[in-house]
């Protein structure tokens, strides 16, 4: 038996096992795996994954994209892990973007509101691409999420500072700074949409 069908059968052997291979499409953390593998198996725990991923990663099949961090590590599939994934079960996986800062990703992840005022800001950026307030960024989100004003220009200056998002310039009539997303910012936006 070769290494590849030797592991591809080990990630069907377990219903753990294989959910976590299944829902590992793209990187994410250890907390968006646990909660996507519970469709495949109902009573997987966050210890689970770890457990699980620490193992995927010692055969090769898996590793951390952004190695240093504590919290917020991102696991993707290494190219021997799509390999047996696609054989064990079907579905092919596209390779993880060399080109993008791993750490600035798991930094956006890690925080629900930050993850949505980066997406919400690229969304309307496209229909109205001469910058958006803060307080129409948060309209844009609450139609999915509701959050009031204070938490979205905290993500706000957050993914400012972290050159996410840049001020581009301020309203006429209130003078409320206009915000668009920088190249940075949308390569991590196009990651977290695919």
């Amino acid at each position: 038996m070769s290494l590849q069908n030797s592991n591809s059968a080990w990630l069907k052997r377990g219903k753990q096992r294989a959910a976590v291979a299944r829902v590992l499409r793209k990187p994410m953390t250890a907390a968006e795996i646990c909660a996507a593998a519970r469709a495949w198996a109902p009573r997987v725990q966050l210890r689970d994954v770890w457990f699980l991923m620490r193992q995927m990663t010692e055969r090769g099949l898996a590793s951390t994209l952004n190695e240093r961090s504590n919290n917020g590590r991102l696991y993707a599939l290494t190219d021997a892990g799509r390999r047996a994934a696609v054989a064990a079960f079907g579905t092919p996986i596209a390779p993880v973007p060399a080109d993008l800062d791993w750490r600035l990703y798991a930094w956006v992840v890690r925080a629900r509101i930050r993850k949505r005022v980066l997406l919400g800001l690229v969304q309307v950026e496209v229909r109205r691409p001469e910058g958006q307030t803060g307080s129409s960024i948060r309209k844009h989100i609450r139609q999915d999420y509701p959050v009031g004003l204070n938490p979205v220009l905290r993500a706000v200056r957050e993914l400012e500072s972290r050159k996410l998002i840049t001020c581009v310039g301020v309203t006429r009539l209130r003078s409320c700074k206009l915000y668009r997303a920088t190249a940075a910012g949308l390569a991590v936006a196009r990651e977290l949409e695919r």
